[in-house]
């Protein structure tokens, strides 16, 4: 099935979350592009993948995609549950 990418949208301060053996880490979108296949239209991450640029909802292990800032805040409440728990 062909892909044609119809727009880019850069992604500025949103990442790729992947989950990596129950851990979440996040990657730096690239972009956002518009891609038309079998005549449906979608919005699809992007992520530098070494030195190619690949669909991120293709990789193994992705879960979504979230504003940084978001992701951030999430591990910040994780650590501090972490450090209550020490306690």
């Amino acid at each position: 099935m062909q892909e044609n990418i119809l727009q880019i949208i850069p992604g500025t301060d949103w990442v790729a979350v992947f989950d990596e053996n129950g851990e979440e880490s996040a990657q730096s979108l690239i972009c956002f592009a518009v891609v038309e296949s079998a005549g449906k239209r979608e919005v699809r991450p992007m992520i530098a993948n070494g030195k190619q640029i690949s669909f991120a909802d293709t990789l193994p292990g992705f879960v979504r995609v979230e504003e940084l800032d978001a992701f951030e805040d999430e591990e910040e409440d994780e650590e501090e549950e972490e450090e209550d728990d020490e306690e």
